[in-house]
């Protein structure tokens, strides 16, 4: 979910996610909608009992970072074209995210991570392996109980040459009681999401 060529739009984050986050277009033209709806949506998602599954299993075989950097550059490399990348886009879960993406028309795209910022289930092949570097991962997780860190990340909007949209990433944690244990990213179309007045 790496975003191709810089944006002309810019967002304004809101600090609690019940407020209203602002969309600025180019041309000045803005476009408010909820966040706090949106973030609940995929916190529950993020609650799924397989997806939290998926993601205690992912962490028990605890890779080595060599390991996860070495799949890393294979996964680059071949455009993610690799029999692991096939193995975790055929996976159950990545089939159930695939199906809670199609809930929303604002919902593209989805990346679940373990708690080393691995891949563990997509709807589709992502540019990179190892999402442990990114913001979208490093905004919200926190090995720390109680967290440290927000429970909610959204990114600023970039033009995503896979989706032909302006999408902004809204990461959430992964919980297993109050201990965090991954991440899950949706990629949104801001463009798409309900203005709070419709």
């Amino acid at each position: 979910m790496k975003s191709g060529k810089p944006s002309h739009w810019h967002i304004t984050v809101a600090t609690w996610p019940w407020l209203l986050l602002i969309l600025l277009t180019g041309s000045g033209k803005a476009h408010a909608f909820c966040a706090g709806a949106m973030v609940k949506e995929i916190q529950a998602i993020a609650a799924l009992r397989d997806v939290v599954e998926t993601v205690k299993s992912g962490n028990s075989k605890q890779l080595s970072k060599d390991a996860i950097l070495e799949l890393d550059k294979r996964w680059i490399k071949t455009l993610g074209k690799l029999p692991e990348a096939q193995e975790i886009l055929e996976s159950r879960t990545s089939a159930l995210l695939a199906m809670e993406m199609k809930k929303k028309i604002y919902f593209k795209e989805v990346i679940l991570t373990g708690n080393q910022g691995e891949t563990l289930a997509m709807n589709k092949v992502t540019t990179d392996y190892w999402q442990g570097d990114e913001e979208k991962f490093l905004e919200v997780f926190d090995s720390n109980v109680p967290s440290r860190k927000p429970d909610s990340y959204i990114s600023r909007a970039r033009w995503d040459e896979s989706t032909k949209a302006m999408i902004a990433k809204v990461s959430v944690p992964v919980y297993d009681g109050d201990l965090m244990i991954g991440t899950l990213t949706v990629g949104v179309d801001l463009k798409r999401v309900p203005h709070p007045n419709h």
